[in-house]
């Protein structure tokens, strides 16, 4: 052995101990103690009332814009939007519009649902041919602008 050799020979040894000190005290190390975290108390996501987006008339459809607010601090996910309990209801210059005229098709954005990212405030949503009038609906629902009641589903 060369003198370089001798020389290195304390420095890699140190360096083998002090590895194998630390790696003992690594996996013989012990600990106890009390520890606690949370998520808080998650809000439904709300959904403003649904709007038809274009004039609606006697067997035709319409696509329906709807404001979501997600004031959660994480992103949540909306499989489908279903006609909610309150249903439709029609402006007032269509009063003698009956709302049983109206058909809600189920919509889940080709399967993929919405994720409404965390904080968002008056965000919207485009459902597609989500409303539709029957043909038997009178002339007196022509024009009408309707409010649909949403739910999400998770």
């Amino acid at each position: 052995m060369t003198l370089r050799h001798w020389l290195l020979l304390p420095v890699v040894a140190a360096a083998v101990i002090m590895g194998g000190t630390t790696a003992r005290g690594y996996w013989s190390s012990a600990g106890d103690g009390d520890g606690s975290a949370g998520t808080g108390i998650p809000t439904s996501v709300a959904l403003g009332p649904g709007t038809n987006s274009q004039e609606l008339f006697p067997g035709g459809t319409s696509d329906v814009a709807v404001s979501v607010t997600n004031s959660n601090p994480f992103a949540v996910h909306i499989e489908t939007l279903e006609l909610g309990p309150e249903g439709f209801s029609v402006d007032l210059e269509h009063s003698t519009c009956s709302t049983e005229v109206l058909t809600f098709t189920v919509q889940s954005n080709g399967g993929s649902g919405w994720t409404v990212p965390a904080g968002t405030v008056g965000g919207s949503l485009h459902l597609s041919n989500a409303v539709a009038m029957t043909v038997e609906a009178p002339a007196a629902c022509q024009g009408a602008v309707f409010d649909v009641d949403l739910v999400g589903t998770p």
